[in-house]
Parts: structure tokens; C-alpha cells; sequence
């Protein structure tokens, strides 16, 4: 199956809706354990619907931008849903900033303007919870979760883990998992489903 395509390429607006109904269905399953879970991915939505009725807006209508010198509302909606859709790739600066029409340095000022972080920082957050979403929500191995998460191997993932949260992916699992008195809930991402990544058990992975 393949990933609905990304919003920006100017296809039809079928896989948009697909994807807001992914979001929707994680969130739905994220909001008893984790309804921070939830409320991103609620917001991811709520963002794409705002991209689509953009592209579909009348002529003559100015997309909405934001108060303050930071992004235009839409580009910045625009950049975040291009992160969450491609955050298992390589995302480099230079890309996002292509997309809104900016040089890498103004792009990365205004970002972090609107932000609060800067953009590599952005990225380095995002994997990190979407590496923390993987864990509460399927059984893939902390190996497959760092790949699906843009990251190289295990060793990487954990760095990162580690150095965002003071804790490994293992223990951070461990605790996740020993909180809940009935254990997980695991559930299958329609989007990784069809990444063709193999998921495993790895409840006692070292």
C-alpha cells in the first residue's frame, strides 16, 4: 500500500481524507493511555483539513497568516504536515524551507519565531514522539521503531531518547507498560502497515 501523497504535490484531495482518518483513528485509540497522544494527533487533522480547504479556497482569497514575523499560518501548516508525513525519511532544513519559498537561514529564523524552536530541534522532538507513540501503540522492535522514525539504528534512537527524556526506550517501554495494570493495547497504524516494516515482540529486547 502506499503513503497517501503528500499534500503539497498537487494530487487529489482522496489521500487527504485517508490520512485524516488515520489521525482520527489513532487518536481514538491514544486517548484513554495518552491523551497527549491524542490531542497531536487530533491537531494533525485539524491541520490537514486547514491545508486542503486552502488549496481549494476561491481565487483571490489570501491564505490566513499569522500574527507576529514568523510563518504565514499556512506555510507553517504546511511544513509541519510535510514533517509528520515524512519523519521515517530524511528531512533536512533546506527541504522545508524549499516549501515555503524561503532561504534556509530566513526560513529557519521565521520557523523558530513561530515555533519556539528552532527547526532541527523540531525534528529531533518529533522523533522522538513518534518513537514514544510506536512503543505505546504496537509491538514493533526499538530497532524497527528507530527506523520508522527517521533515525539510523537502535544505538541512534536511544542517544536521542536518552538525551530528551533521561531515559532509554527500554526502560521508558518497561515503565510505560508496568503502569498499565491490564498492559497495552497494541494497535496497527494503517500508515506503517504500509511501510512493509515487519513487527515483533520485544518485550525483552536488550
Amino acid at each position: 500500500m502506499e503513503r497517501p501523497a503528500d499534500i503539497t504535490s498537487g494530487e487529489t484531495t482522496a489521500d487527504p481524507f485517508v490520512s485524516i482518518a488515520e489521525f482520527l483513528e489513532e487518536a481514538s485509540a491514544a486517548i484513554g493511555g495518552n491523551p497527549i497522544v491524542a490531542r497531536t494527533c487530533i491537531a494533525r487533522a485539524a491541520m490537514l483539513l486547514r491545508e486542503v480547504q486552502a488549496r481549494h479556497a476561491p481565487a483571490g482569497d489570501s491564505p490566513q497568516r499569522s500574527s507576529g514575523p514568523g510563518l504565514a499560518r499556512w506555510k507553517l501548516n504546511r511544513v509541519l504536515l510535510h514533517v509528520e508525513r515524512r519523519l521515517g525519511g530524511n528531512l533536512r532544513v533546506r527541504d522545508l524551507a524549499r516549501l515555503t519559498g524561503l532561504s534556509p537561514g530566513h526560513f529557519a529564523r521565521a520557523f523558530h519565531q513561530s515555533v519556539g524552536v528552532a527547526p532541527r530541534h523540531f525534528l529531533i522532538e518529533r522523533r522522538v514522539e513518534r518513537a514514544k507513540t510506536l512503543m505505546q501503540t504496537s509491538d514493533m522492535t526499538l530497532s524497527e521503531i528507530a527506523l520508522a522514525c527517521g533515525l539510523s539504528d537502535q544505538a541512534h534512537l536511544s542517544r536521542l531518547f536518552r538525551r530528551h527524556t533521561g531515559t532509554t526506550p527500554n526502560a521508558w517501554r518497561r515503565e510505560w507498560r508496568g503502569a498499565d495494570p491490564q498492559g497495552p493495547s497494541f494497535v496497527t497504524s494503517p500508515r506503517l502497515a504500509g511501510d512493509g516494516i515487519r513487527r515483533n515482540a520485544d518485550a525483552h529486547a536488550g
